[in-house]
């Protein structure tokens, strides 16, 4: 693990999918971004950098294990590059990522 996946400990969801955010710092976890854009691939994870502090349900929806009823897709991904946005402030506010 990393600094930055090592970090979520205790943070609070950033990602924030109305609807389905549960709220609870307990279950919030590095996730990372998805797609061709990010890096990721079959087996490959995106890079540590390229990702957002979710709670269970917020890393759910984005992955799509989840399809919350009445929340559309590009919602939810625009929610998660929100989150990223403010996941990277708290990351270089604590010093974890040095500009």
């Amino acid at each position: 693990m990393s600094r930055i996946t090592d970090s979520a400990k205790g943070q609070e969801c950033q990602v924030r999918i109305p609807g389905v955010c549960s709220g609870d710092n307990s279950t919030v976890v590095w996730a990372h971004a998805i797609g061709l854009a990010s890096g990721r691939g079959l087996g490959i994870k995106a890079p540590d950098l390229l990702g957002a502090y979710a709670c269970h349900k917020c890393h759910d929806a984005y992955d799509r294990r989840i399809k919350p009823y009445g929340v559309l897709y590009h919602n939810v991904k625009e929610c998660f590059y929100e989150g990223h946005l403010r996941s990277l402030k708290i990351l270089i506010d604590e010093g974890i990522i040095k500009l």
